[in-house]
């Protein structure tokens, strides 16, 4: 009895935890720059394809030309308010993927026990983050902060099993250059692995070209993104104290103060745990002998480093707190190489056995842990009633085409919606793509709480 229930208890657990989170995508509403990306606009002014499109974006404002070629040309030519829900939960898919396939190379784990620890770190991950509504919800934002860590994991989980094929080396290639130009966040920190990487092994004189030929795509791709004329623009916009070195200590106290955060969240600490008896069990029925490379966690230490001083160095470079989206791409990462850490970091816990009920009882306080969270109760709440509401409000909207439309605004979002960003004023960016999408002369919405976007 108690061996099933050590069995069934996390798989039912993360049903429960994840459902109304997977309910809640095909309730979801696009929102700011959905709209833009969808009619191919910048500022407002619809451009004439989706390449000129990416090109606008390049030289004026964003360096990441490849996931606005990927944004732009997916959102405009379908139907958004039919598929958002579907590219949201394909987005997630990815991840879990890329989680799955990252846990199965580097821990020989079984494509089970794979799947099940990409999904608990995934539950952990979202019961954990401050801006769901953002991270989860908001189509632009996780295909620009969320999908380049999909490509880094896949990236290095090829790198660390060479094959002679040429098919490998093509991918390692498309690879090296998409991360970069998915997002300079993921950029940094591969080009930054890779250089640490080419050094141990050049050291130690062991032959891995792989290594060195992702390093050399990987710089041209990064130095691509760097030099962009957008992200010159965007500074000059966005980020007056441009390399606020004078304050550099109190970036870097505020940024290690993320990771002792970071490393005091329950819902991930107990996930790593669940994990690690997961790694047992399965090293156990699989009868494997060899240990995992204690190297691993040592590496692991390292990147959490690394992952600390970038947040410092963005602090630095922008002159002011990090905003929860980002917030949030940094914690997927440290997190995950905490679990990696703490896989690798005690060998002898995998001869030890434990008893079912220790493991009922350690999967028992995961599931408080998750079931409990705020975010958990959030999506439950919004599930009742506005969510719902505010999808068929914007649903009628959506319907809408041609001539002077105006809206009431809500007068209170579901918690895990993002806010449209629509302002009062008609020649405010956000609104002028609502009526390209529209086609509509203008598009007002009274009462409205939010803020022109920048």
């Amino acid at each position: 009895m108690t061996q099933a229930i050590s069995r069934y208890l996390l798989p039912v657990v993360l049903v429960v935890f994840g459902a109304p989170f997977v309910v809640l995508f095909f309730y979801s509403t696009p929102a700011a720059d959905d709209f833009c990306l969808a009619t191919l606009s910048y500022g407002g002014v619809p451009q004439r394809s989706v390449w000129a499109m990416t090109w606008i974006y390049y030289t004026k404002w964003s360096p990441r030309w490849l996931t606005y070629l990927l944004l732009s040309g997916v959102t405009s030519h379908v139907d958004m308010a039919a598929t958002y829900g579907w590219m949201l939960l394909v987005v997630v898919a990815a991840s879990l993927a890329a989680l799955w396939y990252f846990f199965r190379t580097f821990f020989g784990l079984s494509r089970g026990t794979s799947l099940l620890a990409a999904a608990l770190f995934g539950a952990a991950w979202t019961a954990s983050i401050a801006s769901p509504d953002e991270q989860v919800y908001w189509l632009t934002n996780v295909v620009v902060y969320n999908l380049p860590l999909c490509s880094l994991l896949v990236l290095v989980s090829l790198l660390h099993q060479p094959r002679r094929r040429t098919w490998y080396y093509v991918l390692i290639a498309a690879l090296s250059i998409a991360v970069p130009a998915q997002h300079e966040i993921a950029g940094t920190f591969l080009l930054v692995l890779l250089i640490a990487v080419v050094v141990i092994l050049r050291v130690k004189h062991i032959p891995a070209r792989q290594w060195y030929f992702s390093l050399v795509m990987t710089a041209f791709s990064y130095g691509a993104v760097m030099l962009s004329p957008g992200n010159a623009s965007r500074a000059a916009q966005e980020h007056r104290p441009l390399w606020d070195i004078a304050h550099l200590p109190r970036w870097i106290a505020h940024a290690f103060y993320h990771g002792v955060t970071w490393l005091s969240v329950p819902a991930v600490l107990l996930a790593a745990f669940c994990i690690l008896l997961l790694v047992q069990q399965d090293r156990q029925n699989s009868g494997a002998t060899d240990g995992i490379p204690k190297w691993f966690g040592t590496a692991g230490l390292c990147a959490m480093f690394v992952v600390l001083c970038e947040c410092a160095l963005i602090e630095m470079t922008t002159g002011t707190w990090l905003p929860d989206r980002i917030v949030a791409c940094f914690q997927l990462l440290f997190w995950l190489l905490l679990v990696c850490v703490i896989l690798t970091g005690a060998q002898e816990i995998y001869q030890v056995r434990f008893a079912q009920g220790t493991k009922i009882a350690v999967f028992t306080l995961l599931a408080v842990a998750l079931l409990g969270s705020e975010n958990f109760r959030s999506a439950v709440e919004d599930l009742r009633g506005p969510a719902e509401s505010w999808w068929r409000i914007d649903r009628a909207r959506l319907s809408q085409r041609g001539g002077a439309l105006q809206f009431t605004s809500p007068t209170e979002y579901p918690k895990l919606a993002k806010p449209q960003m629509l302002a009062g004023d008609p020649t405010c960016w956000a609104n002028e793509c609502l009526a390209n999408y529209l086609h509509a002369s203008t598009v007002t919405v009274k009462n409205s709480r939010d803020e022109c976007p920048h």
